[in-house]
């Protein structure tokens, strides 16, 4: 019915001619190739069977001259080398003559299409598997990966059947490293290096005759995120020079470009709000850009900019300004009359004292501005009213890590989480923290109990992991519009404690975007064992991030940790617990303090008044789960695993919107 309304639509004195096909065959010679008649694959809504049904009839025409409306002449077929079948002409194999432009017309007596197909044969390089004119181009991310497709082999393929392809590389046979899959018609490159970059020619036989494509692969540097980097004059500074007039100067930028995919490197000179272009002065000239050093992708330019002698209409701010797709940045150069040598050595000479203390005091502030503040607030500081009404120090926030994820990493991470943060923070420090496993009992609105503990501490701790990211450690920031409002306006401040480096392990754009929502904020990195030491510059930065406190720490003769376990904090000593964190077993009985499923030994002996005594105060937060079940655990000991602690399950049973929620987030 299509066909029959395309006749009605046509004038009868003529073709509809659709000139040239975007789709352009080339072929090796002696490869088969089979040229299909463009009018059934995007011009007309029928097929070749379709086609005859109505008594169109298809005929096939070559020109005479290489362009379009040279004259055509039909062609006659032989039926061996060169033949029609349905829709296409199959050559078997293409010859050198082949070359050239090929129509076809689909026509009956009121009805006229016409399309012409570009067909080019041409020889293989000398002593190669490949003609470098009839390549495919692409390019790959150093480390990420690619695949390199075999194109346009489905008419060498019986249908069914996987096709049998040999990859070569250089026409080499090549044996690939393990990373380097070939699957049906790709080759998979998981991870990309350097040594990567080449020509990649997948070969299929066909009948008597060898099929081959060719692709040249570029490796480049990744994507760049980030500005250009000027590298001389220095940036974010105005660098002053002092001419004499009349003499010439010569100005040059350079400055390191990422890789920005085919987008040239934009670098130029301006006069303030001027570009030098628009100055109308002669002696003022910029020269072209220069590619200094390219690898990769990433390129080290150049441009300079030349006053042929200086007047004092030239003296002034010349900045020079890189730019791509991730932003814009710039160095300013101000040229001053060179002044007298006398005064110039009383002014150098005084300036340079000035300068020299001035870098003394500022090496020493940036050296020590730690140790100097926190000596400042021992001394003179006084009790910190920020949030004095609040409940808490800090809300400690970490994801644990499942069982059959565990490494001696994340051992190491979990470890310094679960048990040597929160003993020192508590233990040696004297701060009152609220950890959600700990101190939380479930009420059946966990995200307001989260909300309203995190809003009753002065500051929150994130111990960020990759499982706690990948796990959307934060998403509870969306979930409760408090959190996120007090989070948006600085009301609480947030110490980012980063476990491990993050970036290339995962979506590090996810952290980042975290770091964004939050306004106030401090990163701090833990460096695994060489940060366990009290001395390290890690426990100076998390204490003076923590709220201030006058209080001294509390201190027993009994350790923090397990004996068998004190690495660096065999020094720290346990805190005498307060006495809602107590409770009164039988005196034989030997005493445990349980927080996340680690046990803590305490000294026999020990007595808790009752709870009905303990008032208004948050009675549940640290007694044992376990007691409020009216449960004991049986006696195991410390060397239980890791992984035995986190399948404890003595708690008290969470709801199933609890649980979604509490084990994966918080």
């Amino acid at each position: 019915q299509n066909l029959k309304s395309m006749n009605k639509s046509n004038t009868l004195d003529g073709c509809t001619d659709w000139s040239v096909d975007y789709l352009k065959y080339r072929v090796l010679q002696g490869e088969p190739v089979r040229l299909k008649c463009a009018l059934f694959y995007g011009y007309i809504r029928a097929n070749y069977s379709q086609a005859q049904s109505v008594g169109l009839s298809l005929m096939w025409y070559r020109s005479s001259g290489l362009g379009h409306s040279d004259f055509e002449e039909p062609i006659s077929f032989d039926g061996t080398r060169m033949s029609k079948e349905e829709d296409a002409i199959w050559f078997r194999p293409a010859d050198i003559q082949d070359a050239g432009l090929y129509s076809c017309v689909l026509r009956n007596s009121t009805y006229c299409m016409k399309v012409s197909m570009s067909l080019t044969v041409a020889e293989n390089d000398t002593s190669l598997c490949y003609n470098s004119n009839m390549r495919r181009r692409e390019k790959a991310e150093l480390s990420k990966s690619k695949e390199i497709l075999c194109p346009d082999i489905d008419d060498y393929v019986e249908p069914g059947k996987d096709p049998d392809i040999t990859w070569y590389k250089e026409c080499q046979p090549k044996q690939w490293r393990a990373s380097v899959i070939q699957k049906r018609d790709i080759l998979s490159i998981q991870e990309v290096k350097e040594d990567d970059t080449g020509n990649y020619t997948c070969e299929i036989q066909f009948g008597g005759f060898v099929v081959r494509r060719t692709t040249e692969l570029a490796v480049t540097a990744p994507l760049t995120d980030k500005p250009p980097k000027i590298l001389f004059p220095y940036e974010n500074k105005i660098s002053n020079m002092e001419l004499q007039l009349g003499n010439a100067l010569n100005l040059t930028c350079r400055a390191f470009f990422g890789y920005s995919g085919d987008v040239s490197p934009l670098i130029y000179w301006m006069k303030g709000e001027k570009f030098i272009e628009d100055l109308d002065e002669e002696r003022i000239q910029e020269s072209d850009i220069k590619v200094l050093k390219e690898h990769l992708g990433e390129q080290e330019v150049a441009i300079s900019l030349t006053i042929g002698s200086i007047e004092e209409e030239d003296l002034g701010n010349y900045s020079c300004y890189v730019e791509n797709g991730n932003g814009r940045r710039h160095a300013t150069i101000q040229l001053l009359r060179r002044a007298e040598l006398m005064y110039t050595v009383e002014l150098a000479g005084g300036l340079g004292a000035i300068l020299l203390l001035l870098i003394f005091l500022i090496s020493l502030y940036k050296c020590y501005k730690i140790e100097l503040m926190l000596f400042y607030r021992r001394h003179f500081g006084s009790e910190d009213v920020d949030g004095e009404n609040k409940d808490y120090d800090a809300y400690l926030s970490y994801t644990k890590v499942d069982p059959d994820q565990w490494s001696q990493e994340t051992r190491e991470e979990e470890r310094f989480a679960l048990e040597i943060l929160p003993d020192v923070l508590e233990k040696h420090y004297g701060y009152k923290l609220f950890i959600p496993d700990r101190d939380l009992i479930p009420t059946g609105t966990y995200i307001e109990d989260v909300a309203r503990c995190v809003d009753q501490s002065k500051r929150l701790i994130i111990v960020m992991t990759p499982n706690y990211v990948v796990r959307r450690g934060w998403s509870i920031f969306e979930l409760e519009t408090r959190l996120r409002n007090m989070l948006a306006t600085g009301e609480i401040k947030v110490i980012l404690i980063e476990c491990a480096e993050l970036r290339g392990i995962m979506n590090y754009q996810e952290v980042e975007a975290l770091k964004h929502t939050i306004k106030t904020l401090t990163v701090i990195k833990w460096r695994g064992a060489k940060s366990n030491k009290l001395s390290s510059k890690f426990w100076k930065q998390l204490q003076y991030e923590m709220p201030f406190r006058r209080t001294e720490p509390m201190l027993t003769n009994e350790p923090a940790l397990d004996v068998s376990e004190q690495g660096p904090f065999g020094e720290l000593q346990t805190p005498k617990l307060r006495s809602t964190f107590h409770n009164t077993f039988h005196s034989t009985m030997r005493q445990k303090h349980y927080y996340r499923s680690y046990e803590y030994d305490l000294t026999p002996g020990g007595t808790l008044p009752p709870l009905s005594s303990l008032g208004n105060q948050h009675t549940y937060c640290n007694i044992p789960l376990t007691l409020l079940n009216g449960q004991r655990p049986p006696g195991k000991s410390r060397e239980h695993s890791l992984e035995e602690a986190h399948a404890n399950n003595a708690m008290l049973p969470l709801l199933p919107r609890e649980t979604s929620i509490s084990s994966v987030i918080w």
